[in-house]
């Protein structure tokens, strides 16, 4: 993920059968939904000479994850490997797959210092759920939301790290009984420092 177009502000229920989906290969159904690039599994990286005699490095590793969605309670999950999602495309197969076994989502991105993160948060979730269509403007649905993403930063951000530099991307994800929120992404008091944090949540709706 591209933290510095974050920080910049580029980019800002009936139940079926259960669902297995991957970043490699999303199943829903019996039907197989487009591949990632890639293989399954874990693979050492290799390095790429380019046509002008240079190296390319590739990443340390690249694992391909196939997680099943059994029930409703996999609200949590779902939206974890959502907010864990890369690229545009890997996030547009996940979306999809849950979508087809009639679950909402969807994801957007915050950055910026973590005093000022409540604000920018709160407008980014509520903004991204309601324009979806994720949840609607009832009591119900957006108390959830509330608690959900509440549950969620607590645990990705600390009291104690009030002028950290922070860049996130924010998972929703509701079906008929749930509705999780989860938020994954990057935080330090200096980029020299700055280490991956995760936090999520979950409410019943």
């Amino acid at each position: 993920m591209n933290w510095s177009e974050i920080f910049m502000g580029k980019r800002t229920p009936d139940e079926k059968d259960p669902t297995a989906f991957s970043a490699g290969t999303a199943m829903v159904g019996g039907k197989t939904l487009p591949p990632a690039d890639g293989e399954v599994g874990c693979q050492a990286a290799e390095t790429e000479t380019e046509s002008g005699g240079g190296a390319v490095e590739l990443p340390l590793c690249d694992v391909a994850v196939r997680m099943c969605i059994s029930d409703t309670g996999n609200a949590a999950k779902a939206a974890l490997y959502l907010a864990l999602s890369e690229s545009i495309d890997e996030e547009r197969r996940i979306k999809e797959a849950l979508s087809a076994c009639g679950w909402c989502s969807v994801a957007t991105e915050v950055g910026g210092i973590s005093g000022e993160l409540a604000a920018k948060a709160s407008r980014a979730l509520v903004g991204a759920a309601l324009n979806s269509g994720v949840v609607r403007r009832s009591a119900s649905e957006m108390h959830a939301l509330m608690h959900a993403a509440q549950e969620a930063f607590n645990s990705f951000i600390p009291f104690g790290l009030l002028e950290a530099s922070v860049g996130a991307k924010i998972a929703i994800v509701r079906n008929a009984q749930w509705l999780a929120v989860a938020v994954v992404g990057d935080a330090a008091f200096h980029a020299i420092a700055q280490h991956e944090r995760v936090g999520v949540g979950v409410m019943h709706i």
